[in-house]
């Protein structure tokens, strides 16, 4: 069985983290206006027609498309697909592949946005974990007077 190196798994416990601290500051909302501006990332939650009109080209079940938005006219959505939620809930990634889904299609759209109010909770939890890790492995000072060996060599030896 393979396992992490020491020099990896500190990087790797950061990498997460910070991927989870990032992720944690968006939520997404319903989309205000009918025509969502181009380079917006949307998730899309197909309806049953949705999902048997996508099924050909994107895979069958699936229940949400999320990307960045190329364009929207009245009538359909392209997007380049960042992932796809089928109706188990498992997440297939995808590399930007440009898709069309028709409105129709679509049964509620919705628009990422940042969250102050995540955002602002997971910098206080972070900042207090920095404090408490600080705290705890005494970095601010040390824990008492440093007393040097008394001269004469051997220390508690005669």
């Amino acid at each position: 069985m393979r396992t992490l190196g020491r020099g990896r798994l500190p990087v790797t416990v950061s990498a997460a983290a910070l991927t989870l601290f990032v992720a944690g500051c968006y939520t997404y909302t319903p989309l205000e206006a009918p025509s969502p501006a181009p380079q917006e990332r949307v998730a899309l939650v197909l309806t049953d027609q949705g999902r048997v009109g996508a099924g050909p080209t994107m895979g069958a079940g699936l229940a949400r498309v999320e990307g960045m938005l190329i364009g929207s006219t009245d009538s359909d959505y392209t997007l380049r697909v960042a992932e796809v939620i089928d109706i188990r809930g498992a997440v297939s990634r995808w590399s930007a592949e440009t898709v069309t889904l028709q409105r129709s299609w679509v049964g509620n759209a919705y628009e990422r946005r940042l969250s102050k109010s995540r955002t602002y909770l997971l910098a206080s939890a972070l900042t207090v974990g920095v404090v408490a890790f600080i705290a705890s492995r005494t970095l601010f000072g040390s824990s008492g007077p440093f007393v040097e060996n008394p001269p004469g060599g051997g220390g508690g030896q005669q």
